[in-house]
């Protein structure tokens, strides 16, 4: 099931605005406070989210206001969500997405006068979803433990990438998914293992090296590893990845470009937020007439934050990592001058 589209009124620091998407590798640029964190949160609430049908009373049952609500720790009633003009709320506050599977089209939507769901199928269907946040979190593991029972104050984007981490690994990966496995451990020295709530490099010698001694670019790559084998990046899954540049070396970054576009090319749908030319131009590099890439630059303007969307990344007009190395470029003429 592939997210489709997505349309915000008076969310945050957008106005109205309407984002199409592709079925392969999406990737968000734009300065900070233009809400490319904001857009990942609400696909990834759009994936977990489910509602009840006449006849249900399950437990089960998670809106997708609560599941934004957790996302952003906000009251449930996501008011703090609207955006602010002059300091006052302007409603009403509409958010929709649609996604497709086969000829079936679902939309699930939250306003400021309750929720709604329309679609064809009996029941809108929870999407397989991974959100990887800025942040790196394995060595953190156990506060997933603590996070039900002691209130911490985190968001749920930080406490399910430890879930899903967690759990036990899958048998019989298919091939290509071994070998993005079997590439990863080359080039992190080894093979990931969780062992007693704790994660570890197994190295070819048998010695278990803590993760929270490893570099952070290999922890990063470390977590895909583990994705991978759980289980959860797969053909129909969504992946949001929130700064996959954070702490690797420049170096290592066409290898996370040659990763994700196996996965896309596996059946996985890919959602980036990046500040990272190199990993920008490396998608336009390595793509071939297979590959689905889409660009997306969020901008500001007088009423509030734009999107613009191209296939090719040198078609973007409002490109905020271009004008950053240009003015770098500037300064430093201007300092030989």
């Amino acid at each position: 099931m592939a997210i489709g589209r997505m349309n915000l009124r008076n969310f945050t620091v957008f106005d109205q605005i309407e984002i199409d998407f592709c079925d392969g590798i999406n990737v968000f640029i734009g300065e900070n406070g233009t809400g490319k964190t904001h857009l990942l949160k609400i696909l990834y609430a759009f994936c977990g989210c489910d509602h009840q049908t006449s006849n249900e009373t399950t437990n089960r049952y998670k809106p997708f206001g609560l599941y934004l609500a957790e996302c952003f720790q906000t009251n449930h009633n996501n008011l703090d969500l609207i955006r602010r003009v002059n300091s006052k709320k302007i409603y009403p506050l509409d958010i929709s997405v649609t996604s497709t599977s086969g000829n079936n089209l679902v939309e699930y939507a939250i306003s400021s006068f309750g929720e709604r769901s329309s679609s064809v199928s009996e029941k809108k269907q929870i999407i397989p979803a991974v959100y990887i946040p800025a942040k790196e979190m394995l060595t953190h593991s156990r506060i997933e433990k603590d996070y039900m029972y002691r209130n911490l104050p985190l968001d749920i984007t930080l406490i399910d990438i430890l879930n899903k981490a967690g759990v036990s690994t899958v048998r019989n990966l298919p091939d290509e998914m071994q070998t993005i496995l079997d590439r990863i451990a080359q080039i992190i020295g080894g093979k990931i293992l969780y062992k007693n709530d704790r994660y570890y490099v197994e190295k070819p010698s048998g010695d278990l090296i803590d993760f929270a001694v490893e570099a952070e670019g290999f922890k990063k790559l470390g977590l895909i590893y583990r994705l991978i084998e759980t289980g959860y990046l797969e053909k129909d899954s969504v992946l949001i990845w929130d700064e996959p540049e954070a702490n690797i070396n420049p170096k290592l970054i066409p290898v996370v470009v040659e990763i994700l576009m196996e996965l896309s090319t596996r059946g996985t749908q890919i959602f980036i937020a990046t500040h990272d030319y190199n990993l920008m131009k490396y998608f336009s590099v390595k793509k071939t007439s297979n590959d689905e890439v889409a660009f997306f630059s969020l901008y500001k303007t007088e009423t509030g934050v734009a999107c613009e969307r191209e296939d090719d990344y040198d078609l973007l007009e409002n490109n905020a990592i271009i004008d950053a190395n240009t003015r770098l470029l500037e300064d430093e003429i201007a300092r030989v001058l």
